[in-house]
């Protein structure tokens, strides 16, 4: 397979890179320099460029069976990479009559069926507060590329943390929150999957590391921690609750007799209320 690839300078982009070239398919990666992809090999055909450069993405395109975007560098001096960077793909794709698109980008982009965990929309808010301009870019990246009439897969992940490539990873509509985690190879291979099996056209998997036997979402135990517990509230619960009571004591009279725990006779066994 002919493999156009995006971003592979940086982690889930470079461990693609290699598991691609290890599994033998032939690359053409773009880089802002050449000496960032120094590798040798027939395989790997290293294009200088930027991203948003349409003509850089035709050079890498073309001939294509697939693409895989793994770009990120989204900041203040370059606040719409992602956007402009995707459209520039998509279009090159759209002239070369390539179909397969693969994007690498986090879990806090939210899809109709994803879990109401408080996970997700923890990390929405940290992401702002950490980096406002990659957050909107994503956003509008997301938008970009469901919104083309490819057969697009939008692979959104966790922290990335580095790893060899196993098959010991999760993916579907996951509660992931911000202490969650995937490796590098996890991702590496699991976006080569998706190319070779077809799967989730059209579709947004999460993927994350294995979940540990009894592991529970800490912010759901936190939340339930911070929920005071309620107490009986209905006229049923109450007497229920006043009978328990009242068998407890061992007042001779049953707790049904109007006269237990009354003052006159009065009930020296009974407990307080």
């Amino acid at each position: 397979m002919r493999l156009a690839l995006f971003g592979a300078t940086g982690k889930a982009g470079g461990a693609i890179l290699e598991q691609a070239h290890a599994a033998g398919y032939k690359i053409h990666a773009l880089a802002r320099s050449s000496g960032k992809l120094d590798r040798d090999g027939e395989s790997l055909a290293v294009i200088t460029g930027d991203v948003r450069d349409l003509a850089a993405a035709e050079r890498v395109v073309e001939g294509a069976d697939a693409v895989v975007s793994a770009i990120g560098g989204t900041n203040p001096a370059n606040p719409a990479v992602l956007q402009q960077g995707t459209a520039a793909i998509l279009t090159a794709m759209n002239r070369h009559g390539v179909r397969r698109p693969i994007v690498i980008q986090g879990f806090h982009l939210p899809f109709p069926a994803d879990p109401h965990n408080l996970g997700r929309p923890m990390m929405g808010a940290v992401l702002r507060v950490w980096n406002r301009h990659l957050s909107a870019d994503s956003y509008r990246m997301a938008a970009v590329l469901t919104g083309s009439d490819l057969d697009w897969t939008l692979i959104r992940m966790p922290r990335l943390t580095p790893g060899l490539p196993d098959e010991d990873y999760r993916v579907g509509e996951l509660a992931l929150g911000p202490w969650s985690t995937v490796t590098t190879g996890q991702v590496a291979h699991f976006t080569l999957s998706c190319l070779a099996t077809g799967s989730f056209v059209r579709q947004a998997p999460m993927i994350a590391g294995a979940r540990r036997a009894g592991h529970k979402d800490p912010a759901e135990t936190f939340a339930r921690r911070l929920t005071p517990a309620r107490r009986p509230t209905t006229n049923g619960s109450r007497r229920l609750a006043a009978a328990s009571r009242l068998m407890r004591c061992g007042c001779p009279r049953p707790p049904t007799d109007p006269d237990h725990n009354r003052k006159e006779p009065p009930c020296t066994y009974a407990l307080p209320p």
